[in-house]
């Protein structure tokens, strides 16, 4: 084969690629309807980020319901533009627990670079709601109502107490909530910033929406050559099942605990998002591989995790707000008493437990991976062994050691804590938090759409479709009926 031959080769596949990258968005360039406010919005979050310091790990009853406004002008729009962030300072300790600095999320969803469009996501959604992706497709904004947030912040605290005590819950991760007003003549639009359930998304063959009921649940297949990624339902799954092999025990625990919360918060009509690839050889095998199952169980067990891939940026100097003494806001103990900070653990335990989804190989596992060999509960490699300076001399860790304790890549927790967040070994791969590897495919999962509550026109809705629709069978019923159907369903599709 020629040198010519082999370059056309190459280009005629990179083309190939980029065209199956990109099947299921649409650019946002400058001939886009929705260019102008796109551009508003990464605009707007970069002035705000800019302007206003919300760096705090402890937080009080105000910082759940503050609503900060800020006003920016742009170079699209002549008058100044309002916007406002809710809640600045816990979703800023939110991305934080989950590996998201502030300049990863600035450079991800505001890039200097005008010409890094967003991505509108093209999909078969009837919500009536516009959907973004970033350049990089991690981070996904989407348009909500204002009753939505003002729903979202009244359970603000609970869904961070959720988080917090199950790091790996499947509910998806909101990292952000803002509003945006053009001009004093227009009603604002309210939008999340959320991380992609489908990131990376370029080789997931089936997309689903899981209700667990039946009625409308069908869509048709998209056809040849379409654009469009059909978002699939009960109907086209049937019988189909998720195997997830040792996985299998975890995903319905975790399937348990996430609806009782949403249950506890009273909504409904909330769906868990599936998306399904197979497993390459390589990639079985790697599963497999020592080191790969030891770097594993680290980040598995790690306070902090790093859904985006570690940059000199990471490191952050953070404020610490003094505790209030007194405060509705109930704090829960994230460090603990058995945390640890080390770069080299190795996890094992006396009786020999093993995480969630740990290979039973001799070859492959170590021994026994779970339990710190640590030799300080607040030392680690970054900052060495506490000072007096860091303890006052009293043994006491200080408030900035204990900051950088909740933050630090290598601070890790005991088998007993993991075992009490219902953690699993989670995978080599990017979207750790809502990607679990099967017998031979791979699993993009999370629930979304959690904001529906069961009022008074959802129980008119309820009456009228008990009516007409065989029982159980459309999705508008009481939460607990909701969730307990959920929960079979799931029992039922999953080996």
């Amino acid at each position: 084969m020629s040198k010519l031959t082999a370059v056309k080769r190459q280009g005629y596949f990179t083309r190939v690629r980029k065209r199956w990258k990109q099947r299921d968005v649409r650019e946002i360039d400058d001939q886009h309807p929705k260019y102008l406010f796109t551009q508003y919005i990464r605009h707007g979050i970069r002035s705000f980020l800019l302007n206003h310091d919300k760096k705090k790990m402890f937080l009080s009853k105000e910082d759940h319901e503050e609503v900060t406004r800020h006003e920016f002008t742009s170079p699209l729009h002549q008058s100044p533009i309002g916007f406002e962030s809710y809640a600045p300072g816990v979703f800023y300790s939110l991305r934080q627990r989950i590996g998201l600095s502030s300049v990863e999320y600035l450079e991800t969803v505001s890039p200097l670079d005008n010409q890094d469009f967003y991505y509108e996501f093209l999909t078969n959604s009837k919500s009536g709601q516009s959907f973004f992706l970033t350049r990089n497709k991690q981070l996904m904004i989407k348009t909500i109502t204002k009753s939505e947030v003002d729903f979202f912040m009244r359970i603000l605290n609970k869904y961070i107490q959720h988080f917090e005590s199950f790091p790996h819950s499947l509910l998806v991760k909101f990292v952000g909530m803002y509003s945006i007003q053009v001009s004093k003549f227009r009603k604002p639009v309210y939008f999340v910033v959320m991380l992609s359930i489908y990131y990376p998304g370029e080789r997931i063959q089936y997309r689903y929406d899981i209700k667990g009921c039946k009625i409308g649940r069908f869509t048709k297949p998209a056809e040849d050559g379409s654009n469009v990624v059909v978002i699939l339902k009960e109907l086209n799954l049937n019988d189909g099942k998720l195997f997830l092999g040792q996985q299998k025990e975890w995903f319905l625990q975790q399937i348990e605990i996430d609806t009782k919360f949403l249950q506890s918060i009273g909504v409904l009509d909330y769906s868990l998002l599936v998306g399904m690839q197979p497993l390459q050889g390589d990639e079985q095998l790697q599963n497999h591989q020592m080191a790969s199952v030891v770097s594993r169980i680290q980040k598995s067990v790690a306070r902090e995790h790093c859904v985006f891939k570690p940059s000199p940026h990471h490191t952050e100097n953070i404020n610490i707000a003094p505790l209030p003494e007194t405060s509705s806001i109930s704090t829960p103990n994230t460090l603990g008493t058995d945390a640890k900070c080390s770069s080299d653990s190795e996890y094992v335990s006396d009786e020999g437990s093993t995480l969630p989804g740990m290979v039973q190989d001799s070859t492959s596992v170590p021994q026994n991976p779970i339990q710190s060999r640590s030799t300080s509960s607040l030392g680690c490699p970054c900052l060495g062994r506490p000072s007096s300076a860091q303890t006052n001399g009293s043994g006491v860790t200080s408030p900035s050691m204990t900051s950088h304790t909740l933050t630090c890549t290598y601070a890790t927790i005991s088998s007993e804590e993991a075992s009490r967040q219902n953690r699993r070994l989670l995978p080599n791969y990017r979207n750790e938090l809502h990607v679990i590897d099967g017998d031979d495919q791979r699993y993009y999962l999370g629930i979304i759409d959690f904001f529906t509550r069961y009022t008074f026109k959802k129980k008119l809705e309820n009456a009228y479709k008990r009516v007409i629709y065989p029982k159980l069978s459309f999705s508008t019923v009481h939460p607990d009926i909701f969730a307990d159907r959920f929960r079979k369903y799931w029992d039922d599709h999953t080996a």
